[in-house]
């Protein structure tokens, strides 16, 4: 949109569909996901933006090695739970923008036309700061996240990019979406009832305090081990006093059981993204497309950067031609209607890990988490 730019790549490939979900294993070269909605790598016809509707949750499988996509995960897995997923996600990040844009700029906080006047600019005409400090680029991906976007649109245009630019992305990890979503879980309203007897009043405490400080370190910047540690430490220890006494009602049973998991997950999807291997992978490909960099950055939840150097400053103006194309191009063609996802505005979050396996306790968490009583708690799994 920005049209003082010139057009520097023009419409070159299209994406070719996958027959079959990505392969549901973690390694070099083939990412899986939640229940298959993976991504496909940078190159080949086995890339595809269908396989990463799933926007942040490849971060979860991250470390966990292979598992088997015939689990109740992937079983439970369809394009409606993930839409709902995708809006949740999405909702949470338009938050995450304001109160980012907040912080940076009093008058932004107290004037929502002056928000708005920015957003206008950022979408339409960005300055070339806007452009280096990534906020360009990110309100470009922003809009094409949006889950009324069919999977089908985004396969049908993309424009192809030199894979040594996307080397150069500071890359940025998209936490704060991810934690407005857990201190959503602190309201009355989605604690489960269950866990409002007394015998669990010390745990909800602890788990307020423990997420009132990853809201912070998150606006912040980086997250602390030791922090998401003492998040997965209350999940544990109430895991172990529901095994040591279960619920009578097995609904509310089962509701708690899948709180705890959502917790579990959510810290998952918090830890730092190692991708430098991924990235890495690039050095094979003389390009690569935007569907696969769009990809790339939902799968391991991603945002972009400020560039601080001249390399990833003149990375960011050439991206920002091609984004500013691809998202002409689709936003012009779609859709966008409210229908395809109010229902998803009334989903509970921990519904969205239900059926998540667990396995055992690696204890891949770098801090220390708080000591609660360890043989009393069993250890709780992950996926």
């Amino acid at each position: 949109m920005r049209r003082s730019f010139p057009i520097m790549l023009g419409l070159a490939m299209a994406l070719t569909a996958c027959s079959s979900p990505a392969q549901a294993q973690w390694g070099y070269g083939s990412y899986g996901g939640y229940g298959g909605y993976g991504w496909g790598g940078w190159g080949g016809a086995g890339s595809s933006l269908p396989g990463s509707i799933a926007q942040g949750l490849g971060m979860m499988y991250m470390g966990a090695g292979q598992y088997n996509q015939q689990t109740a995960v992937a079983n439970s897995i369809n394009t409606d739970t993930m839409m709902r997923w995708n809006t949740y996600v999405y909702e949470a990040q338009r938050q995450a923008t304001h109160e980012y844009y907040a912080r940076r700029d009093a008058h932004i906080a107290k004037d929502k036309d002056a928000y708005r006047a920015l957003m206008t600019r950022l979408h339409e005409n960005p300055s070339n700061r806007d452009i280096e400090q990534g906020d360009a680029l990110n309100a470009i991906l922003d809009q094409l996240n949006d889950p009324r976007i069919q999977p089908s649109t985004l396969r049908a245009v993309d424009v192809n990019v030199d894979a040594n630019l996307i080397r150069e992305i500071p890359f940025t990890n998209a936490a704060q979406a991810i934690t407005i979503s857990l201190e959503g879980l602190k309201d009355a309203a989605k604690w489960p009832r269950a866990l409002h007897d007394p015998r669990f009043a010390e745990d909800r405490k602890d788990f307020e305090a423990a997420v009132t400080q990853v809201r912070k370190e998150g606006a912040e910047g980086e997250i602390a081990p030791e922090t998401l540690d003492n998040v997965r430490a209350v999940a544990k220890n109430l895991r172990g006093k529901l095994d040591q006494m279960p619920l009578e009602n097995k609904d509310e049973g089962r509701e708690a059981q899948n709180f705890i998991k959502t917790v579990y997950a959510m810290t998952r999807m918090l830890e730092k993204p190692h991708v430098e291997e991924i990235l890495d992978e690039l050095k094979k490909f003389k390009t690569t497309s935007v569907g696969n960099l769009l990809g790339f950055m939902r799968t391991f939840n991603l945002r972009f950067g400020p560039a601080t150097e001249p390399k990833q400053r003149n990375a960011y103006s050439q991206l920002y031609a091609s984004l500013d194309q691809v998202r002409d191009k689709i936003l012009s063609e779609a859709k966008l209607d409210d229908s395809s996802t109010a229902k998803a505005k009334d989903a509970k979050l921990h519904d969205f890990f239900s059926a998540m396996e667990m396995e055992q306790d690696q204890g891949q968490g770098q801090g220390q988490a708080k000591k609660r009583d360890p043989k009393n708690v069993p250890p709780i799994t992950q996926p």
